[in-house]
């Protein structure tokens, strides 16, 4: 059997020796060292020989890695930086295979021993893979797009010499879409460009906002569209002010913005702007350059080859960014401009391989958006906090963190001292706000050293792992007892009574507690704060609008009521199962059994919620998007001046109140909340306590 040879390379590299070197040693010639390092597997014989040579411990300790069979799970790479936790796994589930084909096995113990094992395989499932996403989500002009291509290394030389981001930011409303970053053998660019479709009722919103005068859509999107159209705004002089093409248009057209908007879509030459990617050889010099000159004309449509992004892949070679231990994607989401219902931001929140990033400033840390966001996972009974995927990234500028004053009224002798008395204040509002603890990590651009800033980052990365590892390491551990000191009886006698236990709580809880919480509640409370123009893009699309999805959050709403309806029985299980584990404390297969089961009951309450969303969504969705009166009364307010937003509340309060076909909806939401609590909660915990009427 082979070893990979990039493990070869690395112990090399890390011996501080060249290929020159190790062919000197070897006795061959340099070609044979630089051939046999292009290949994927170096033959263990010439491996053992390369890592002899090296003369290293870690030469050694690779030989002695890949000398072990593994039968069961994938082999890990050596550089895996928790390699030998899987290892225990894997001896560990070599020895219950071995035992399962034994003659000290007995059958009693079926279910401790797959609940054992598919234990170990969820967990080495999880820990094996090395990807991750870290999402930065803030609001717009916090500084998010700055920190993270500081953080990452991502930085060009200014004028000045000044290091500055690959991507644009010039203090906010710069960057035009969702930003992903891969590592990759090359740089490039790929973009999904936005539909004609989407791109014609943004112009439509441009155009329309112009004619009455009225907010259009944000600032980043219509510098973009002006510029592909060439339709900018100039200024001539201090008498004539600026000159607006578009309005120019609208006037010689009697207003006729579908005429104008047609105009504007021509002038853009969609047709032309077909180009989705762009790569550059990994060994080109002035790479980040090249990558920051491209992304800079995309985002502000300058580049006449490419349409309006709806996301932007960006491609970096592993060496251009700063060191990590593990294959991370970062994601540089869309400013919160409005609400913080987006789906984009729920998909990072609720991923379990995403530590998402709340970015804010300063002197409002931890902000009214942040804490709004937060508010919302605990409402929506998201397990995102307690699994620790989220943490607050203050942001400070200049002196900022010299300017605060502590309880005392004394201010900091240093940005140390200034970031710990804005981090204690940080925690007291999240008390009040009944949040708790979360991390919090500080970075001036301008003064903190970003490869420091960066490693606290890496060890919250180590930290979301660290639940798996440690669960990993639970399985391994009963594993071990079940082999050797299994009692059947007593664990046979111990199933029975959580079977029956699990049966009373199964019976108890099998009604779902009525509506307590209208589905467009939520709904109402984003319009009632949301930015007018948002509402009107929203309502201008029957509300399929990503930066204010009415579909989404109506699907919310079911979701906040579907929560609020099950949190305390969730309560009552948890606590009924932990109850068991006292009972059982002498039987550590039952102890982990029961800890096990409490675990996936947390999966499947967070399975529940989700669907409870997608059921909102999904059934709401036809009444909603069929509902032409509604829609047509509500772009009708556009353009009549104050309280726009206060008559679109109205209607759309009295549409879902009122409206009689929304009833059927209603009826159908709730028996599908029942049939998903049912299969998805209850008949799971039943049959995870099933005992089979021949061992009982």
């Amino acid at each position: 059997m082979g070893i990979p040879t990039n493990v070869l390379r690395r112990a090399r590299e890390e011996a501080g020796l060249k290929q020159n070197d190790v062919a000197v040693r070897l006795d061959v010639s340099g070609s044979v060292i630089s051939r046999l390092e292009k290949a994927a597997i170096t033959d263990d014989m010439m491996a053992r020989r390369y890592l002899k040579a090296l003369g290293t411990d870690t030469g050694s300790a690779i030989i002695q890695f890949y000398e072990r069979e593994w039968r069961i799970t994938d082999r890990p790479s050596f550089y895996h930086p928790d390699r030998e936790h899987l290892w225990s796994a894997e001896e560990a589930l070599q020895r219950l295979d071995v035992f399962s084909k034994s003659n000290d096995y007995d059958p009693l113990l079926d279910v401790p021993f797959t609940k054992i094992k598919s234990g170990l395989e969820g967990a080495v499932a999880f820990v094996a893979r090395l990807d991750h996403v870290i999402s930065w989500i803030g609001s717009v002009g916090v500084g998010k797009t700055t920190a993270l291509s500081l953080l990452t290394n991502l930085v060009v030389e200014g004028k000045d010499g000044a290091r500055l981001p690959v991507f644009p930011a010039t203090g906010g409303r710069t960057t035009i879409s969702e930003v992903v970053v891969r590592a990759a053998p090359a740089y490039g660019i790929a973009v999904e460009p936005m539909s004609e479709d989407s791109i014609r009722l943004l112009v439509a919103d441009l155009v329309g906002g112009i004619a009455k005068n009225e907010g259009g859509i944000s600032t980043e999107l219509e510098r973009a569209i002006r510029n592909m159209a060439d339709l900018r705004k100039k200024t001539k002089d201090e008498a004539r002010g600026t000159v607006d093409p578009i309005r120019d248009f609208l006037e010689q057209k009697a207003n006729a913005v579908d005429d104008v908007v047609e105009e504007v879509i021509r002038r853009m030459n969609l047709g032309a702007r077909t180009e989705t990617q762009l790569i550059l050889s990994e060994s080109t010099e002035n790479g980040l350059r090249w990558l920051s000159d491209n992304i800079t004309k995309i985002n502000y449509g300058q580049h006449l080859r490419f349409s309006l992004p709806e996301r932007v892949t960006v491609f970096v070679p592993q060496l251009a960014l700063r060191k990590m231990r593990y294959d991370v994607t970062f994601v540089d989401t869309k400013g919160i401009h409005g609400t913080t219902l987006r789906e984009d931001l729920r998909s990072h929140l609720d991923d379990a391989r995403t530590l998402s990033i709340l970015c804010c400033m300063f002197n409002d840390a931890p902000s009214g958006e942040i804490l709004k966001l937060l508010g919302e996972l605990r409402s929506l009974g998201s397990d995102a906090l307690e699994r620790q995927r989220v943490i607050i990234l203050v942001l400070p500028r200049g002196d900022e963190a010299m300017k605060i004053i502590d309880d005392a009224g004394d201010q900091p002798e240093n940005f140390s001292e200034g970031y710990a008395i804005r981090a204690s204040q940080v925690a007291d509002t999240l008390r009040k706000e009944g949040l708790p603890e979360i991390p919090v990590l500080f970075f001036n651009s301008m003064a903190d050293n970003p490869a420091s800033v960066w490693d606290d980052l890496s060890k919250r990365l180590d930290t979301l792992r660290q639940r798996q590892v440690d669960r990993l390491q639970r399985f391994v551990d009963v594993s071990a007892d079940l082999v050797t000191n299994a009692d059947a009886a007593r664990i046979e006698q111990a199933r029975v009574a959580i079977a029956e236990e699990v049966g009373n709580m199964q019976q108890a809880y099998y009604k779902l507690k009525p509506t307590v919480r209208p589905a467009h509640q939520t709904l109402i409370q984003e319009l009632e704060k949301g930015h007018a123009s948002s509402i009107a893009a929203a309502v201008n699309r029957r509300g399929d609008w990503t930066n204010f999805s009415v579909h989404h959050m109506i699907g919310v709403g079911v979701r906040m009521d579907a929560n609020r309806r099950t949190s305390e029985v969730f309560t009552k299980i948890d606590g009924r199962l932990e109850g068991l584990s006292q009972n059982f404390s002498a039987l550590p297969e039952i102890v982990t059994i029961l800890d096990a089961l409490r675990e996936d009951i947390e999966e499947w309450r967070q399975e529940f919620l989700a669907q409870a969303a997608v059921i909102g969504r999904v059934v709401f969705k036809p009444y909603i998007d069929s509902a032409s009166d509604l829609w047509r009364d509500l772009r009708s307010y556009w353009g009549q001046g104050s309280g726009y937003r206060s008559r679109v509340v109205a209607d759309i309060n009295r549409w879902f109140e009122e409206e009689d076909e929304l009833a059927d909806a209603r009826r159908r939401v709730e028996t599908r909340l029942k049939e998903a609590w049912r299969s998805l909660v209850l008949d799971r915990l039943l049959a995870a306590a099933e005992v089979k009427e021949e061992h009982t």
